[in-house]
């Protein structure tokens, strides 16, 4: 297995405030969603990535803790350097779930 690489944040906000991650912002919504396994977790971290939190009791999750902290970090990040509130973003994108969540 391959470990995680340290996250860092100030490089993140460096390429954002380039220009360099123009990336849109509903598409890591969905991509936090999924790395989540979906459902009401998937929902905090796509939409309120600020206070999210997986809690200990939670089991299996497709992507690891560190992995998703970090996609949370990229995302509050890329909220703030939008002007969003990373609190309270817009609803996720909506797509069909194809049967899987």
């Amino acid at each position: 297995m391959m470990a995680v690489r340290k996250l860092d944040i100030e490089q993140v906000k460096t390429a954002l405030e380039s220009g360099f991650a123009d990336a849109d912002i509903g598409a890591l919504q969905v991509a936090i969603y999924v790395a989540c396994g979906g459902g009401w977790i998937g929902r905090l971290y796509s939409e309120q990535p600020k206070g999210a939190y997986i809690d200990a009791r939670v089991g299996k999750l497709p992507y690891s803790r560190k992995e998703i902290e970090n996609m949370r970090q990229v995302l509050v990040a890329m909220a703030e350097q939008r002007g969003l509130d990373p609190n309270n973003l817009p609803e996720m994108p909506k797509f069909h779930n194809c049967g899987v969540f």
